[in-house]
């Protein structure tokens, strides 16, 4: 979204782990995303008899990492530290699937290399909320979405009335922490699927959405 980041080594940065896929046997391979580094991914090896780093790398952990680069596009951890604990979003189906829309939609549009601060921040506000169940998905998901669209510079007010604009401004406050503003279910469906569609318009590669009229073609 913005300026690359520096590739100097040994690096340290918080790391906020969104998959982790099985790698040969007892290793893993855990992609996320940084706030200066973009999309980031672990090579975590097995320890036989002891959990090691397994330990900290689960998805929706909040990591404060120090790592190498490899010659190849895979990290290796030093250290690292849990800051904190979203896996509770998986004890509520409706806020884990949420989260697992956020983690795909992250992964799927965000680049290695490039800062994203406003959208990191946007996205473990979001797991937060979600992992608390203070906060309806929809309204979770829109402020995110607005906050992706915004940092990119595509979020295009022009079209809207002046308190449509107004409105916005409201839910970039909220995605960065504000309060929620008081709607109603519908009308958080509505802008959901309004901020879903601004994406698919930016050739976004979005995973889908069950409930929506028309799924957008790069879906």
């Amino acid at each position: 979204m913005s300026r690359p980041a520096s590739s100097s080594q040994p690096s340290e940065t918080q790391f906020l782990a969104l998959r982790k896929t099985a790698h040969l046997g007892q290793n893993l391979i855990v992609s996320g995303l940084s706030p200066q580094h973009g999309q980031l991914s672990f090579f975590i090896r097995g320890q036989h008899g002891a959990r090691g780093k397994f330990q900290y790398f689960d998805i929706f952990r909040l990591l404060q990492v120090q790592f190498r680069r490899s010659s190849g596009d895979l990290c290796y951890c030093d250290s690292a530290d849990v800051s904190h604990d979203f896996t509770a979003i998986a004890q509520s189906y409706p806020e884990y699937q949420a989260g697992c829309w956020l983690a795909q939609f992250a992964l799927n549009n965000c680049l290695p290399g490039l800062e994203i601060p406003r959208f990191f921040a946007a996205l473990v506000i979001a797991l937060q909320r979600l992992s608390e169940r203070r906060q309806l998905r929809e309204g979770v998901l829109t402020g995110v979405a607005l906050v992706y669209l915004d940092e990119g510079g595509w979020l295009n007010d022009r079209p809207l009335s002046l308190q449509e604009r107004a409105q916005c401004r409201l839910l970039l406050q909220m995605a960065a922490g504000g309060d929620m503003p008081a709607l109603d279910p519908e009308n958080w469906q509505a802008l959901w699927e309004w901020s879903y569609f601004q994406l698919a318009l930016c050739d976004c590669r979005l995973p889908p959405w069950d409930g929506f009229s028309a799924q957008p073609e790069n879906s």
